[in-house]
């Protein structure tokens, strides 16, 4: 895991086909929402590790990915700064989220990214989710909003392990 600034984000960004905006964002291409889900109302649920897991599930193989996390301080009574900087600082990060927003993975790292993942849901912050599939990543994407609810967009993604997690769950 790498954590990357604004300009590095972008540069990943152009470098897997994406289009960079104005100064430091990267315009994002419309794609097809393909699964919505929530996973908390008003306060953290504890099914956010498993939203966690769905989320990636849900975005099948890819080779990289970069968690841009894109918005916090909407509801700062629940945010838990101290767990996120542990997080970070057990992995040799000492810069502040405000200066390395970004956070890339490699392929191999998805208990990493799952562990982002549930702090950004129980913190309630906005996040994208940016997969490079054979060095593009304009095709398949995640978005996790603060009002605790995530969804992938992109091509259909038929993912056995995530429709099994759905099967699994309407049983109980």
């Amino acid at each position: 895991m790498e954590c990357l600034e604004d300009n590095q984000i972008c540069t990943w960004a152009e470098e897997h086909g994406l289009l960079r905006g104005e100064r430091f964002d990267v315009r994002l291409p419309e794609l097809p929402s393909t699964h919505r889900a929530a996973y908390a109302d008003g306060r953290r649920s504890g099914r956010e590790g498993a939203a966690a897991e769905d989320l990636i599930a849900g975005l099948g193989s890819w080779d990289e990915c970069v968690v841009w996390i894109r918005l916090w301080g909407v509801w700062p009574s629940g945010e838990d700064w101290p767990q996120f900087y542990a997080w970070r600082g057990a992995l040799g990060e000492r810069r502040s989220l405000e200066t390395a927003p970004g956070h890339r993975f490699e392929s191999g790292e998805t208990l990493l990214l799952a562990a982002l993942l549930t702090v950004v849901m129980e913190n309630a912050w906005d996040a994208d989710v940016l997969c490079s599939v054979r060095g593009r990543a304009d095709t398949v994407r995640a978005r996790i909003s603060h009002d605790e609810w995530f969804e992938l967009l992109g091509r259909r993604r038929n993912s056995p392990t995530l429709r099994a997690k759905q099967a699994h769950r309407r049983r109980r």
